[in-house]
């Protein structure tokens, strides 16, 4: 049962249930500021589209235990990845685009210009086109690649593995640096200009490192390993859990070293997502394994080492498994997956 803890914050716009555990979802941009529609991937594999309004578009099958699925930011294409399966479709329509068997692969990120797909394949990083056929490949990295993303949009691609990151350059097909670190790494992001890249580690620690030079720095003291990390759209501040906390880090400057994180309190159980809101910088939305879902702001006279409290969310008994913020900063919307499959689309104020 759903208990609005502040409606003011969270209003409920529709719901649907997939019938299977929610394991990831993104909005699909619909285009001129319009609200956005939705994928979601379930856990046996099946894909499923529904438009603004919730009215289910159509539904694709991986075949394979889904990992992630990821939307082009054009709004055309979206890609499913599992176990050993990848496929592409279009998005309007559901057109099958292309399908080839892999090796593990979790993680997948679209160029900026939604030109080109970068997937984890085992251990090795490919590059897609945006019908799915490869066009660069790198040599095998040390261990399975847990992470990929675009730095800077689409020139270069960070992959993160066993002791560190690699960002390469695939036009060159060169490694541009070589980012050390202790141990794996299980989670990573990167500010929107580029300049910073961050990883969550296995062995409860933050490790960043800045691009143009490589000097590193380290956050220890977590409860549990972080897996989650998310900057702002400002790119100021980076968001990370760990157990039933979420610390906010402020990167402006010379970055967070020697700064005390802004701590968020209100969880009683581990966090499993969270999502900052498109339009509303500095708003973050998280979930945890009991189902509570809560909302938090950043104001601008936050400084490092205050601690805060929710400023709004709900209470549920379905656990989170997965949340998504829409991109439409006119309608901003936060989707929150949970395990019996059910999805709640909420427009956040």
């Amino acid at each position: 049962m759903t208990t609005l803890v502040n409606n003011s914050v969270l209003l409920p716009r529709w719901q649907v249930d997939v019938g299977e555990p929610v394991i990831a979802l993104d909005a699909l941009p619909s285009g001129r500021g319009a609200p956005d529609a939705l994928v979601a991937g379930g856990s046996e594999g099946a894909l499923r589209v529904f438009d603004p309004d919730g009215a289910p578009r159509y539904e694709r099958d991986l075949d394979d235990a889904l990992l992630t699925v990821t939307a082009s930011p054009d709004g055309t294409r979206i890609a499913a990845l599992g176990m050993g399966s990848r496929r592409l479709w279009g998005a309007t329509d559901g057109e099958a685009l292309h399908s080839e068997g892999t090796e593990w692969s979790a993680s997948a990120a679209w160029d900026a210009k939604s030109q080109s797909l970068a997937v984890a394949d085992g251990r090795r990083v490919r590059v897609l086109d945006r019908d799915g056929r490869t066009r660069w490949s790198s040599e095998q990295m040390t261990s399975t690649v847990t992470n990929v993303l675009w730095p800077r949009g689409r020139l270069r691609v960070a992959a993160s593995s066993y002791r560190g990151v690699t960002i390469f350059e695939p036009d060159t097909d060169r490694i541009t640096n070589t980012l050390e670190a202790p141990g794996a790494i299980s989670g990573l992001t990167a500010a929107p200009n580029g300049r910073w890249v961050v990883g969550g580690s296995q062995d409860a620690t933050l490790h960043g490192w800045k691009v143009t030079d490589g000097s590193d720095f380290q956050m220890s003291g977590f409860p549990a390993t972080v897996s989650h990390l998310a900057f702002e759209a400002g790119g100021r501040w980076m968001a990370c859990e760990s157990a039933e906390v979420l610390t906010c880090w402020d990167f402006s400057g010379a970055g967070p070293t020697g700064r005390a994180g802004v701590v968020l309190t209100g969880h009683e159980s581990a966090v499993a997502a969270f999502a900052w809101a498109p339009g509303h910088r500095q708003t973050l939305i998280s979930g945890d394994r009991t189902g509570t879902v809560l909302v938090w702001r950043i104001a601008a006279n936050t400084k490092p080492g205050d601690e805060l409290r929710p400023v709004g969310g709900l209470r549920d008994d379905d656990p989170v498994t997965a949340i998504s913020t829409g991109r439409s900063r006119t309608t901003p919307t936060v989707y929150i997956g949970r395990r019996t499959g059910r999805i709640d689309a909420l427009t956040v104020t």
